[in-house]
């Protein structure tokens, strides 16, 4: 996935958009926890501030992620953002660096693709807000049927609901 940025690099000021709807870099899908669904989408400018073209990317990604209560698959929608800093200089990226490296009329966005896409997928994936998620002694899916298991509460906690706290907190 690259964008040519041959005119962009004329003049400082001129920018350049161009939207994207194609397979996603064999990169991202390495680096992915989960298996990519559909296209990637999404939008670039690359911008000429001197010294460094600037690439500001926005899309949405769709990964077939698990649900971290309930165990089951779902389709995961990850909006993903990043501006990041290219220059033309030779020799390959340093990661100490804060910009990434380039050569030519064309920028490469594999590498800033699969970071800020990575960065972007939650840690602990939920299918929905309402998800009940399993039971912890029988392990039923509780979204899909209802058990009659008997929970216990550990008695060490029942000091606590005996605190007393004030309704307005800023009134104390």
């Amino acid at each position: 996935m690259h964008i040519r940025v041959s005119d962009v690099k004329k003049w400082v000021g001129r920018q350049e958009a161009k939207h994207f709807c194609e397979e996603w870099p064999e990169l991202v899908q390495e680096r992915s926890p989960y298996p990519m669904r559909g296209a990637a989408e999404m939008d670039v400018t690359v911008r000429n501030v001197g010294r460094a073209l600037i690439v500001e990317l926005e899309g949405l990604g769709h990964v077939e992620a698990v649900c971290s209560r309930c165990l089951e698959t779902f389709d995961l929608v990850v909006p993903f953002s990043a501006a990041e800093e290219f220059r033309e200089e030779p020799g390959a990226s340093d990661p100490n660096e804060d910009f990434f490296r380039f050569q030519g009329d064309k920028v490469f966005l594999d590498e800033v693709v699969a970071d800020v896409f990575g960065a972007s997928i939650p840690y602990a994936p939920v299918c929905g807000d309402e998800c009940q998620g399993l039971c912890p002694v029988c392990g039923k899916n509780l979204n899909a049927e209802t058990c009659h298991c008997e929970t216990s509460t550990d008695n060490r906690w029942t000091v606590l609901s005996q605190l007393e706290f004030p309704d307005d907190p800023s009134s104390s």
